[in-house]
């Protein structure tokens, strides 16, 4: 099978960064043709103008159409998202691609197709187009499933599928030697992640005579709001901020954790962070978003929160107080290293390749 790949460019931040890379890697390692062009560009601290997204949509076009013009291919995996920004790029990838045998696989690195049900004429006519020019959809989530069906996606045509997700270096804990409970919040830094949540939350336990630290692994808009509400409340000695790190030190930093907190409100697909935390056997303090509420029990990999401050403390003074049942959280979430594998990840996707080949 020969299968051209809508890839991150290789200083994109996010998700498909970290999982696209190692899944292409397992499709060849399968022996199957894999070509890779850039789709996704990310976005980093500063937003990227108007101006630069549309020559970028323009240089992205113009690379799948000479792609499938020069060679003959079987899948076109396109890595992407739902909002508008999306759609107006993909409608018009998809319009410029020559006729072909090929199919066209759309991944949903996260979406908001729900809040297109009532959108305007242009776009609605936009959804749509892409709808029927999709041959497949791949979305994270039953939440996203359900909603694309609702905003008349043919239901089949939509596969619930996963990321890969990889630890580099360090797999196995080794926690820094100190009495403090040491709490870690790894994201892209916008408003919906909870961080300023996080934030209030580690102030109330610290008040409440908890010995806590917390360490915020990223970098975005958000940070100098974060750093001041940490400077307000005098939490400066027990928050360190370390900006944007290398996937390695992301690593280290899960190794020597106790707690990985994640009350987000963004509209997630599967947070490459939280399973990460998981695999390297963090408990964790998450909200029951998309495919933590698909994959995550309550009590038995995480101890799901509402993303408010008080609810974020009271979940991670449970688990202060109750040392077996943190054991209990790093013993079962250690096994989505299996399930978030390269190869098993990729054996599902060549399955749902196949299907779409001979329909």
């Amino acid at each position: 099978m020969r299968i051209l790949i809508g890839a991150p460019s290789p200083d994109s931040w996010g998700g498909p960064a970290a999982c696209e890379p190692p899944f292409a890697e397992a499709l060849r390692a399968t022996g199957h043709q894999v070509k890779e062009v850039v789709y996704v560009y990310g976005d980093k601290v500063e937003r990227t103008s108007i101006i630069a997204r549309f020559r970028r949509v323009l240089k992205t076009a113009q690379a799948l159409r000479s792609s499938l013009k020069a060679e003959i291919f079987d899948i076109v995996h396109l890595n992407t998202s739902f909002d508008l920004k999306t759609i107006l790029r993909d409608a018009y990838c998809i319009y410029r691609m020559p006729s072909g045998r090929h199919r066209i696989f759309l991944k949903m690195h996260g979406s908001d197709a729900r809040g297109y049900q009532n959108a305007g004429p242009v776009v609605t006519r936009l959804i749509r187009y892409i709808a029927r020019r999709a041959d497949a959809i791949g979305v994270l989530s039953s939440e996203e499933r359900d909603d694309f069906i609702a905003l008349g996606f043919d239901e089949s045509k939509i596969y619930r599928v996963l990321n890969v997700v990889e630890l580099e270096g360090v797999y196995e804990r080794s926690p820094a030697r100190s009495d403090d409970i040491a709490l870690l919040f790894v994201s892209r830094l916008i408003a919906t992640k909870g961080l300023l949540e996080t934030i209030k939350a580690a102030k109330i336990l610290k008040d409440q005579n908890y010995s806590i630290s917390l360490t915020v692994v990223g970098d975005g808009e958000m940070r100098r709001d974060a750093e001041a509400l940490a400077s307000e409340l005098s939490m400066n000695d027990e928050i360190r901020f370390t900006g944007y790190v290398a996937e390695s030190e992301v690593a280290r930093h899960l190794a020597s954790s106790d707690i990985f907190v994640f009350p987000t409100r963004h509209m997630e697909g599967l947070p490459i962070a939280l399973y990460k935390a998981a695999i390297a056997g963090l408990a964790i303090v998450a909200t029951p978003v998309r495919s933590a509420r698909d994959l995550m029990s309550d009590g038995e990999n995480c101890l799901f929160c509402e993303s408010e401050p008080a609810d974020i403390a009271a979940k991670i003074a449970r688990l202060i107080g109750d040392a077996r049942l943190m054991q209990t959280m790093a013993d079962n979430n250690r096994k989505f290293r299996e399930t978030l594998s390269r190869e098993k990840v990729a054996s599902e996707y060549l399955a749902i390749y196949s299907e779409m080949v001979t329909r």
